[in-house]
């Protein structure tokens, strides 16, 4: 009798954060998602300099851009101007998407330190080594600041994490491939707590250049994947970070559990398709392996959120998502488990450009917030399908509406597609998160409760305040038991601290608002005001005054259990101010009038 196959163990999103061109979160992020917004603009000379089409007949150049790469917050990493500004644009991003990743998961970056987090980057080109390559300037801090090698570990350095730290390059699957050395370690054993990242800054001409003259890249700007106005893809920049965890250890700590990987596959087209072109059974045999593996039918999957770049990979893609389908279902009359009994396809690129090798990490963000709002958005800017999409009479169809997918006892799954320029392909499949138990102990409190901020200096808390306060004025605002534990418990404890004392949202909105204004309140403790402690009970005031005084403080210990759970509260308020090797731009210089080695 043949044993049951193992089904793999289920691996959980618990943190997640994100940044694209007009969207600093995930939350911003879904409104330019489900605004349908195209964030596709002319790109100044000097952000991408020295670009040649060659013999393409391409108009000024469009991508998706960051408002400003040369911005960084270098003081709250206690790093030196001299070190930041030659430092790569990619590990700045990705060092406060890790601390933003941290604080959605509700863990405090000191209960960390030494321990074995794992860290998995995706490698990202060189384009600011470039620029001083074109400029002829270097320095000594060149050296961690532009090696690939430090994209991951310069965030396990910063956060002393001990466990493996490397880059994945398989070019633009790498932001997928990501998830496959942290998944088979987390199932392994080999680690508890993974950081998965991928950043895409541009800033140099030569492969924008190469990219034009090879075919690749859009000459209008104006290209929709799946649509006939497909002409090449056009570029985007930003980046995310996930902290994964085996789902029954995050459930076992109280994790806030916002999607589970129930499989990831990557494989390659071998010579199939050329040496950068696209096969579609190399995908097709991809997709079925991967569910296959994952434990679930391919058929349970209602949405592909697909590579979609605007080319010609764009049919090869829908060829293989059909196909794959077909070959599990052996007739069209079959239904798949998506809206309407339909697979559906849409692709982020419309709205934020191809983010290269951070694409296949946005596209997993993408899917967690489908799941969280129930809505498949369309691609932006489809009005008309291309009519050569290979669906014939199978159910599957591209997202050219929004379309409606509310949880319900079905479990929702979404396969999200990465495939890089070289030929390696990389396939996840997301689902819900189970079912979270209600807390006994959210919602209720006999009396006020402590809600600790702290930030680098009071402009940040003053920014720190605002942004709570929009959360709270918001359509889900938290209950105050989960935001008082949150802030307890679940953030890093900085220099410039008050504590907020209320006994509901209404007080805890009019403290917030005080301290936003920088203000003194009847409800706001600091160092130098404590009256409002007085309302806390003693054991209570204790704790938050030594936690006042800077001192590390146990929380946790006057919390009943169950625990509150933790909310999606707004990450922190970064004070970015420009760091950049060369403030004179990316004009070629000659030695004799180079800037001094070092200078800002």
């Amino acid at each position: 009798m043949n044993a049951e196959p193992q089904v793999p163990e289920p691996i959980a999103v618990i943190g997640l954060s994100c940044r694209t061109a007009a969207a600093d979160d995930a939350d911003a992020l879904w409104q330019v998602l489900r605004g349908e917004r195209r964030l596709i603009g002319p790109v100044p000379e000097q952000r991408v300099p020295s670009v040649d089409a060659g013999p393409v007949h391409a108009g000024p150049l469009q991508a998706a851009l960051l408002d400003d790469p040369t911005g960084f917050d270098a003081a709250f990493f206690g790093i030196s101007r001299r070190m930041a500004a030659w430092m790569d644009p990619h590990q700045r991003v990705l060092l406060e998407l890790t601390w933003h990743a941290l604080e959605n998961a509700a863990i405090a970056p000191e209960r960390l330190r030494g321990a074995p987090v794992a860290v998995f980057a995706a490698a990202p080109m060189a384009d600011y080594r470039e620029r001083m390559i074109q400029a002829e300037v270097v320095d000594s801090a060149a050296f961690p600041g532009t090696l690939i090698t430090f994209t991951p570990n310069r965030i396990s350095y910063q956060f002393d994490w001990t466990g493996p730290s490397y880059a994945v390059d398989s070019a633009c699957s790498s932001g997928l491939s990501v998830l496959a050395p942290a998944v088979q370690g987390l199932r392994s054993g080999e680690f508890s707590l993974a950081a998965v990242m991928a950043a895409n800054i541009t800033c140099n001409g030569f492969y924008t250049s190469s990219a034009y003259q090879a075919g690749a890249l859009s000459p209008t700007g104006g290209s929709i994947p799946f649509s006939s106005r497909r002409d090449g893809y056009v570029r985007g920049e930003g980046g995310a970070c996930l902290l994964l965890k085996r789902l029954d250890d995050a459930q076992r700590d109280g994790d806030p559990v916002h999607a589970v990987i129930r499989g990831i596959g990557v494989a390659h087209n071998g010579r199939a398709g050329g040496l950068t072109g696209s096969d579609a059974p190399a995908q097709t045999r991809l997709f079925l392996r991967t569910a296959r593996a994952a434990g679930v039918p391919l058929s349970s999957v209602g949405y592909i959120e697909a590579h979609g770049t605007g080319t010609g990979g764009d049919l090869a893609e829908a060829t293989a998502v059909t196909d794959a389908l077909r070959t599990e279902l052996g007739t069209p009359r079959a239904q798949v488990a998506g809206p309407e009994g339909k697979m559906w396809i849409g692709s982020v690129k419309s709205n934020i450009g191809h983010l290269e090798c951070a694409a296949g990490l946005i596209g997993v963000v993408k899917a967690v917030l489908i799941l969280r709002h129930g809505l498949i958005p369309p691609i932006a800017g489809l009005t008309q399908p291309d009519p050569d999409l290979p669906f014939g009479d199978m159910p599957v169809a591209v997202a050219d509406h929004p379309v409606d997918w509310p949880r319900d006892a079905v479990v929702r799954r979404i396969g999200v597609n990465s495939f890089g320029v070289g030929g390696a392909l990389a396939h996840a499949i997301i689902e819900d998160a189970p079912e979270a138990t209600p807390s006994t102990s959210a919602g209720t409190h006999s009396a006020p409760l402590a809600v600790p901020l702290s930030a680098m200096n009071r402009a940040g808390l003053s920014a720190l305040a605002t942004r709570l306060l929009r959360t709270l004025r918001g359509p889900q605002p938290s209950s105050l038991t989960s935001l008082a534990w949150t802030t307890q418990t679940g953030r890093a404890a900085l220099r410039e601290r008050c504590v907020l004392v209320a006994a509901d949202l209404a007080e805890l909105a009019e403290a917030l608002a005080a301290v936003a204004a920088e203000q003194a309140h009847v409800h706001v403790a600091a160092a130098d005001l404590r009256d409002a402690l007085g309302h806390l009970p003693t054991p209570m005031t204790h704790t938050a005054g030594d936690w006042l005084d800077g001192l590390s403080v146990d929380w946790a210990k006057h919390w009943p259990h169950p625990q509150p759970r933790c909310p999606d509260l707004p990450g922190y308020p970064f004070q970015r101010r420009a760091h950049w090797f060369d403030a004179h731009g990316p004009v070629p210089r000659t030695r004799t009038d180079a800037p001094r080695a070092g200078t800002h």
